[in-house]
């Protein structure tokens, strides 16, 4: 909503991509950079999907550096745009990371205003081949550049930018209708109040009425499996009405994830990988609180540069506690 006015943004597809590595163009090259790029791929995704993050992007680095080592002698490489600064860094579905591997600093995509991507070719067998890619990420006062070895999958966020970053601006609601903004994760934390958010709203007969919660108080509720009718209100936000002033999609996630929702992990491991950082850190915490496997939902380890430390610790007290809500000023997660 901006002046009175009310934007309907249209329901996109997801980021397609977990993480792609972008190096500056290397000065020299190395004899077995073309046998270990495969296999550091590989052993890094293994280790991603087993939820060692920390390793697992240590080994995308290598690989990433060895593959444009490789590539050094390879055909002429399309040039860099002139003002363009080339860095270290990864594309994600919650932004782009600068540095990833030294000092960290994230751009949301609502500070990026266009992406590009070129590629040189080569001839293999008599078909063409892509060799490398440069991407080009324009922001507000800088413009930086990475390369890749091969081609990078960034169709969908190439098509989709612009319609990421007004997602990504959105802010969380305080309802599940969507109707009034608690915050937006940005400018301050948002986990406490987004949880009490949650608690109050099951300590209400109107939250009762609209979750089709049963009589006996919040701790009754949760004890007990989720009504069909509970699921199908908390499904209804989960799929978010595009027209509402905030996004009731984290608030959404957290009631399924406290009222023991396990029906609807599928809804909740689709918003893993949602442009939104709070939307998709608590989609994945919802998901794994009800047992979701780690290799398929992540961890809030892979955004936590995105989130304040406070969101991210008090996500993971949420994901081991027990089965009912209750953050207060002053509290631990219940």
């Amino acid at each position: 909503m901006s002046s009175g006015v009310v934007t309907v943004l249209r329901k996109l597809p997801p980021p397609d991509f977990r993480y792609v590595w972008l190096r500056p163009e290397p000065g020299s090259t190395g004899a077995l950079a073309a046998a270990g790029t495969a296999g550091l791929a590989g052993a890094s995704a293994a280790i991603w999907s087993a939820g060692s993050y920390a390793l697992s992007l240590g080994l995308i680095a290598m690989g990433s550096a060895l593959g444009l080592l490789a590539l050094a002698r390879a055909e002429p490489r399309p040039p860099i745009q002139r003002g363009a600064r080339e860095v270290t860094m990864a594309v994600v579905p919650w932004g782009i990371v600068v540095d990833p591997d030294t000092e960290p600093r994230v751009l949301r995509w609502p500070a990026i205003t266009r992406v590009s991507v070129d590629v040189s070719h080569t001839m293999r067998g008599g078909t063409p081949a892509i060799v490398s890619s440069l991407v080009t990420v324009h922001a507000a006062h800088e413009v930086l550049a990475g390369r890749a070895a091969g081609a990078v999958d960034l169709e969908r966020l190439l098509a989709n930018l612009e319609g990421y970053a007004q997602e990504a601006s959105r802010p969380v609601a305080a309802d599940i209708e969507g109707l009034t903004a608690l915050g937006d994760g940005v400018t301050e934390p948002i986990a406490a109040a987004l949880l009490q958010a949650a608690d109050g709203i099951c300590a209400t007969s109107r939250g009762d009425a609209q979750l089709a919660l049963p009589g006996g108080g919040y701790r009754t509720a949760a004890a007990r499996a989720a009504a069909p009718e509970t699921i199908a209100a908390l499904r209804s936000a989960l799929s978010w009405s595009h027209d509402c002033p905030a996004d009731p999609r984290p608030l959404a996630a957290v009631l399924a994830g406290a009222l023991g929702a396990a029906e609807l992990v599928p809804e909740l491991l689709g918003l893993a990988s949602s442009p939104h950082p709070v939307v998709a850190a608590f989609g994945k915490a919802a998901a794994l609180r009800l047992g979701a496997p780690p290799n398929r939902a992540g961890s809030l380890d892979e955004i936590a540069v995105f989130l304040f430390e406070e969101d991210v610790e008090i996500g993971k007290q949420w994901i081991a506690s027990a089965p009912t809500l209750c953050l207060r000023p002053g509290t631990q997660a219940c």
